[in-house]
């Protein structure tokens, strides 16, 4: 039988539910994180709009991105690792209880022992994704870590958003802040990706995801609330220009189809 890039950690296929609308989803609507001022809000300017369309064709132009997170005292889980956008896989370690390395893609997420204190390159075991990693489906549904983990691998297109339709649907521009010396423009998410009526306005208390984009729509932080928790989840994002992860997925599963090939063979 062969065993597709979705399964190869040895489970069975899993739709990926859009990772934007399950964040939604989970999230409460109480004002948290980093105050923007409820007046300032507005909709987006075209220009705006064009460079926010731009931030996930940004990402996969990139290529790989440095991801960290930290979960907090829900879970205790710091993340530090990396996301490629070309090949759509995310891998890293989750310093918890206890230690693991990560690897996902939009279907499913291993996870394997760590051994060191950072997640080692080339990623280990990856020509044993089926015993040495233990595989389960990514369901952003079950727990906030894998809404972060599907989240994060949403964020790369081959193609810019709709510009007008971010003019319609409810984003919002919230402000400006410099971090680390870097001027950024602060984004609320849409409540839907439908446009609103001529009579709606969106609320930007009840945001549950932020954009942090500079003027080049690259994305330097993501803030998300999850499960019902005031306050934010913060993701930042940064250059990796010499790492690339590869897909051990679409790897494990040529390697099977190459295995059951010869099998046949011998066979016949």
């Amino acid at each position: 039988m062969v065993m597709r890039a979705h399964s190869v950690l040895g489970i069975r296929a899993f739709g990926l539910v859009a990772a934007t609308a399950v964040a939604l989803s989970l999230a409460a609507c109480a004002p948290g994180g980093d105050e923007f001022a409820t007046g300032d809000a507005r909709p987006l300017t075209t220009e705006e709009a064009q460079t926010l369309a731009a931030m996930r064709l940004r990402n996969l132009d990139a290529g790989t991105r440095t991801v960290a997170f930290d979960l907090g005292t829900a879970s205790d889980l710091a993340f530090d690792g990396w996301f490629d956008y070309e090949s759509g896989v995310g891998y890293g370690l989750a310093a918890g209880e206890p230690d693991e390395l990560l690897l996902w893609n939009t279907h499913v997420v291993g996870s394997h022992p760590a051994t060191t204190d950072a997640a080692p390159l080339p990623i280990p075991d990856v020509n044993q994704l089926a015993t040495a990693w233990q595989g389960s489906p990514l369901d952003p549904a079950a727990s906030r870590l894998d809404t972060v983990l599907a989240t994060i691998g949403s964020l790369g297109a081959d193609r810019p958003e709709n510009p007008l339709l971010l003019q319609q649907n409810g984003t919002l521009w919230l402000g400006e802040r410099t971090v680390d010396g870097i001027d950024l423009t602060v984004y609320a998410g849409p409540p839907s990706d439908e446009a609103l009526a001529a009579d709606e306005t969106a609320d930007p208390d009840a945001a549950t995801v932020r954009y942090w984009i500079d003027d080049r729509a690259t994305l330097h932080r993501l803030d998300l609330r999850l499960g019902g928790e005031q306050a934010w989840t913060t993701v930042t994002f940064g250059a990796a220009d010499d790492v690339t992860l590869g897909d051990p997925f679409a790897e494990a599963e040529t390697a099977t189809d190459t295995d059951t090939d010869t099998t046949d063979g011998d066979a016949g």
